[in-house]
């Protein structure tokens, strides 16, 4: 773990890491793509054909289970493993979930970015199921989420089966070269990360209350161009698992969010959105859209 500034520190987890390529296999396709698949150090698509075509199916159904883009439970363990300080180690976090009740593990599987804060008592079924139901999750994913609840004890099972697979079947080989990336991109960002307005540059997404809030920034080859955040404000504490190239794709699209800012700034005035709501109705005279807008002839 590297401190960058004052609470802000970069980390390297296999953990996350592995959280993170299990979320690729089953999501790949949903996820950002860019013009950066194919790069030299780790071809994204080729890596995910290959370990795909060797996969066992039930390894695959559990991969559905777990990390369906809509909901992505699995990856609420990303929380979970730096709460209880395994982050650092796939053999520690897998103790630590034996260890687990089901309870404490379903609770970490609620807390991901669809669903309302203040997790109820597990033991509390209609309050679950409830807060269940308020979740922002298509409804056959709010399905599978309250089988998964009145299944606990085998849920916890499934999961941790397969994080042992993923990792004895792919992961464990694949650490080394991983972790190289990883860390020849920490060194990157210390070089560009000097200061607080330095860090919201590069991750102007960053929830963070004060400068006493706990930033945990950790690189992965497998979100690419994309990040995962997890924030607790009663440990002021903000993790974001961000994809390596995310800075540099992210910077490639500046040209077209300059379009979109000046289209909003044309936007932005009462008469002209007036003008479009008019206009939609059918075709208009100058005249007529004047008369009805009640402004000027040259306002308008």
């Amino acid at each position: 773990m590297e401190e960058l500034l004052p609470c802000v520190f970069a980390v390297q987890s296999p953990v996350f890491e592995l959280l993170a390529s299990m979320f690729r296999l089953q999501s790949h396709e949903r996820l950002t793509r860019g013009n950066l698949v194919g790069l030299a150090e780790f071809d994204l698509d080729l890596w995910v054909d290959q370990v795909r075509s060797k996969l066992p199916d039930d390894v695959k159904q559990a991969l559905e289970l777990f990390f369906d883009f809509e909901s992505f439970i699995g990856l609420s363990m990303v929380q979970f493993a730096w709460k209880t300080e395994t982050w650092r180690s796939v053999d520690a976090f897998l103790t630590e979930m034996k260890a687990a009740s089901p309870h404490a593990l379903f609770e970490s599987f609620l807390q991901t970015g669809f669903t309302p804060g203040d997790v109820p008592a597990v033991e509390d079924t209609e309050r679950i199921r409830a807060y269940i139901a308020r979740t922002a999750l298509p409804t056959t994913e709010k399905w599978k989420l309250a089988y998964l609840y009145l299944e606990r004890d085998s849920t916890k099972q499934e999961f941790i089966k397969l994080v042992e697979r993923c990792n004895e079947l792919y992961f464990s080989a694949e650490w080394d070269r991983l972790s190289k990336i990883q860390a020849a991109n920490i060194q990157e960002l210390r070089a560009k990360v000097r200061s607080r307005p330095d860090l919201m540059r590069q991750f102007p997404y960053l929830y963070v209350k004060d400068a006493e809030t706990t930033v945990v920034l950790a690189p992965s080859i497998f979100y690419h161009v994309d990040s995962l955040s997890a924030a607790d404000d009663e440990q002021a504490l903000f993790i974001t698992v961000y994809g390596i190239h995310m800075a540099g794709f992210w910077a490639s699209q500046i040209g077209n969010q300059i379009e979109i800012v000046q289209v909003l700034k044309v936007l932005s005035d009462e008469t002209r959105i007036k003008i479009i709501k008019a206009l939609r109705g059918g075709e208009k005279f100058g005249y007529e859209l004047a008369e009805r807008l009640d402004v000027s002839s040259s306002t308008l």
